[in-house]
């Protein structure tokens, strides 16, 4: 195992933290990680329990619990709880749509965690069993009945368990994964949850200086510096979509992780100057709409113009947000092609006059049309003519200025921004050159630029797991700027 470079401290406001041992720079290695287990997330449609690939119809010949294959039926992590299921004689019961959601599925991670309890038992004292479960104020929540039935009163009573837990540590199983669990992608295609005991312990921010890689074939995770970081500087990792604004960052962080950030970026009403919080007024015409204060989510919205007097509810702007997000959800479901980027250009003029520019739902359009943009039937980049390339590029400068300071330094969004901003500006450049509008000298200089996202998405994202899109785009850019440079020098 690596030598860690940071020290676990503890306080009030975090409970267990992590800091730095030693001064760090950017892009160097923090530490390594594996899971401690791994498995289907809740609400997950039926799913290999071998690769998490989508199955219908197969099942293991022994315990008759989902798998694709006969390779994945002896598949060392399938293996403890066929035991379990095969004992029992309780086998997955069928379903009509294997594309709808399996509440089955709830226990597996749950029972995974359970039995490498009982493989690992230093430490899973050492490091699971100091974990923070809420389970106060998750026993006042819905879901603590649904796991009781699906999870707890299943593997105890039904699958026999009872000789080997019991139901309260079947309930505390269920809050180290609620509370602890990270969505990770899998080499099947879906989102699973893992527990990395030591990730686990670095706290929130919404401004966070640390970002973490998954690599598919074993899931291990690598957490790296994205700043430079100073001895002693608390790590803080991003629990949530860095886009969202604040009003939803705060209400998922309460809702899943049971408490209230009060980062910088969360008590400032533009957040840090972003704006991804910010609406117009529509009362006059110069004043902008912000929380009188963001750290309380049922505080009063008002007009910057004092003539104005505009104000509205926190419960008016969460539902506002609510009916345009279910909008936007809906842009997402789209194929890629001619009518996402014409229908996500018309919600966009739809809102101008209700969003700042930067705020987050306009925002977040903007960045799937940033990647759309000369990749899908009728706006190939060959064929954009320069007034949209002029705007997939602005969309990318946009976008990058926000990163810029919400995930500042070498973050993954960033990485594939710089990789987006490269096509364009050097399209532009090409065609102004061609058009006589600059000279050899002036193209040169121009093409510095793309050069440089290039570098940049190359360095950052050749840190991804190669078989991933990032990592493959990571791939591509470094040869695009070994290309690019090449044909630099010939000219």
């Amino acid at each position: 195992m690596d030598v860690p470079q940071y020290d676990v401290l503890r306080n009030d406001k975090y409970g267990r933290y992590l800091v730095a041992k030693k001064d760090l720079d950017r892009g160097e290695l923090i530490f390594t990680d594996l899971p401690f287990t791994i498995g289907p997330k809740p609400d997950t449609p039926p799913l290999c329990l071998g690769c998490y690939c989508h199955v219908e119809n197969a099942l293991c010949s022994r315990c008759g619990w989902p798998v694709c294959n006969s390779e994945c039926e002896r598949s060392e992590q399938h293996a403890a709880e066929c035991e379990v299921f095969s004992s029992a004689k309780v086998r997955f019961q069928p379903v009509d749509d294997w594309t709808a959601s399996a509440p089955q599925l709830d226990c597996i991670t749950p029972l995974r965690l359970l039995l490498a309890k009982e493989h690992e038992p230093n430490r899973w004292q050492q490091e699971l069993d100091v974990m923070e479960v809420h389970s106060t104020a998750r026993r006042e929540r819905a879901t603590w009945e649904v796991d009781q039935v699906n999870i707890v009163d299943f593997l105890i009573d039904h699958c026999k368990l009872g000789g080997r837990f019991d139901k309260e540590l079947v309930r505390k199983a269920c809050g180290i994964l609620e509370i602890n669990a990270v969505e990770i992608p899998s080499r099947g295609g879906f989102s699973v949850r893992a527990i990395y005991p030591r990730l686990a312990i670095a706290a929130h921010s919404c401004i966070p200086n640390i970002v973490h890689t998954i690599l598919q074939n074993d899931y291990k995770v690598e957490v790296r510096a994205a700043v430079a970081i100073k001895k002693g500087e608390p790590l803080h990792l991003c629990y949530t979509h860095a886009l969202s604004p604040t009003i939803v960052r705060r209400e998922y962080l309460l809702e899943s992780k049971y408490f209230n950030c009060d980062c910088q970026r969360c008590a400032d009403p533009t957040e840090l100057g972003t704006h991804l919080s910010t609406l117009k007024c529509n009362k006059c015409d110069n004043g902008i709409v912000l929380s009188t204060n963001p750290l309380d989510n049922d505080a009063q919205w008002s007009c910057t113009e004092k003539k104005c007097g505009f104000k509205t509810s926190g419960a008016a702007m969460r539902k506002l947000l609510a009916v345009v997000q279910a909008e936007v959800d809906q842009l997402d479901l789209l194929e890629p092609g001619p009518q996402s980027i014409e229908q996500r250009e018309a919600t966009i003029k739809k809102y101008k006059s209700v969003f700042h520019p930067r705020h987050s739902i306009p925002l977040s359009i903007k960045h799937a049309l940033a990647q759309l943009y000369g990749r899908v039937e009728g706006y190939n980049i060959d064929d954009l003519p320069d007034l949209m390339l002029e705007r997939k590029a602005e969309f990318c400068r946009l976008l990058l200025k926000t990163f810029d300071v919400i995930t500042p330094g070498d973050s993954r969004m960033r990485g594939m921004m710089f990789y987006e901003l490269h096509a364009p500006v050097m399209y532009l450049a090409r065609s102004e050159f061609s058009s006589g509008l600059i000279t050899k000298e002036k193209l040169k200089e121009r093409l510095q630029e793309p050069i440089q996202c290039l570098a940049d998405a190359a360095r950052i994202l050749g840190r991804e797991d190669p078989q991933s899109p990032e990592g493959i785009t990571g791939q591509i850019a470094y040869q695009c700027m070994e290309q690019l440079r090449a044909s630099l020098e010939a000219l």
